[in-house]
């Protein structure tokens, strides 16, 4: 599917450029930079190409309503999606009487782009099966390396398959120094990297082959200790995009050293959990991490796991929150029996104990994000 952006603001077209080009759905992006008469739309349609339309309200908001009255008109098959839209009732009235199929507002969100692409995607469809929709991706994000949020994506892709009672996938993007096929004692020869090295040519076939299975949890990774070589940015993004085609969750374990990949691949995510102990080090690393999310637009999204939580933590939960600027969302206790106990079974964590009571309640929130897309 092509999509379209009008808009007179370059700003604006280089971010939605750069989130839609990583949208499953979306094959190619043409922006245009003025607005157009209704002949060049309909010479767009008459290619034969699917196509959604992104139409700029934010200052020339007559031309893009007439514009908008003359796609519904002239080219049905067309979705269009007004950006920059007032508040105003009289506004959205406007609008959606010009058959404009979603509205976002000034306040819109990389994520509410790539929702707006789902929404159109499945009314074209003509259904909401979830298992045709775009994949949604959960990025386990460390405040520092050693915070446990490695752990914490292993056990919460376990508990989010078994819930969703479908098949999940876990990428372990700690390429060199990852976990995931430790924990869960998985013997594949197999690892990330014969995934990128193949990233070119990957179908269900080879695909099958290269992953690895823990219960209804597909899994991928990570590297020899030994490995060296750097992988480019766009490989990652090349097989993420290919997974969100195939699961209807994706599970991404990154590393915390922000590589371009690890820069990319939040931009992705759906909600990205952003690990931290209490300490006064891990909470330093976790605001400087919220700072370059918040930079690029993505803080909405996050959703703070404070991890390893006891009694003999210093700071209250009120201090920590405050440091941070943003609230706690999910708290986690220390267990190490529990860790002990799943490693030693290469299992989920039991959710009977303190550990699985909060990975259970991680795993809901990723399967209620994943089915209603």
């Amino acid at each position: 599917m092509i999509a379209i952006v009008i808009t007179e603001d370059a700003t604006l077209w280089t971010r939605l450029t750069a989130v839609l080009e990583l949208a499953v759905n979306i094959d190619s992006v043409l922006v245009i930079l003025e607005y157009p008469d209704a002949s060049s739309i309909r010479s767009l349609e008459n290619t034969g190409e699917k196509c959604v339309v992104f139409i700029d309200f934010g200052v020339q908001s007559v031309r893009a309503l007439a514009l908008a009255v003359e796609i519904n008109r002239s080219c049905p098959s067309m979705g269009a999606v007004a950006l920059n839209v007032g508040s105003s009732q009289a506004d959205l009235i406007a609008i959606v009487r010009a058959g404009v199929c979603e509205v976002l507002t000034h306040s819109f969100s990389d994520g509410d782009v790539a929702t707006a692409v789902l929404h159109l995607t499945r009314k074209r469809a003509g259904t909401s099966d979830v298992s045709a929709s775009n994949g949604v991706v959960y990025a386990f994000l460390p405040a520092k390396p050693g915070s446990g949020a490695s752990s914490l994506a292993v056990y919460s892709a376990l508990a989010c398959a078994r819930l969703a009672n479908c098949h999940a996938l876990l990428f372990d993007f700690d390429i060199r120094l990852g976990i995931s096929s430790f924990v869960l004692k998985l013997d594949s020869k197999n690892s990330i990297i014969d995934a990128f090295e193949n990233a070119g040519r990957l179908d269900d076939t080879l695909w099958d082959q290269l992953i690895s299975e823990r219960e209804k949890l597909d899994v991928l990774g990570s590297a020899p200790a030994d490995f060296v070589v750097q992988v480019p940015a766009e490989r990652f993004q090349s097989i993420l995009k290919w997974a969100r085609g195939r699961y209807t969750a994706v599970v991404v374990d990154l590393p915390g050293t922000m590589e371009d990949f690890e820069i990319d691949t939040p931009q992705q995510a759906g909600t990205i959990f952003l690990v931290c102990g209490p300490d006064l080090t891990e909470l330093h690393m976790a605001r400087r991490r919220m700072q370059r999310l918040h930079s690029l637009q993505l803080l909405d999204r996050v959703c703070v796991v404070m991890n390893r939580v006891d009694k003999r933590s210093g700071l209250s939960m009120c201090d920590i929150e405050s440091l941070l600027g943003l609230q706690v969302q999910i708290t986690v206790p220390s267990d190490e029996r529990g860790i002990a106990e799943a490693v030693r079974y290469g299992a989920g964590v039991s959710a009977k104990g303190p550990l699985g009571v909060q990975i259970e309640a991680i795993a809901r929130r990723m399967v209620g994000r994943a089915l209603t897309g």
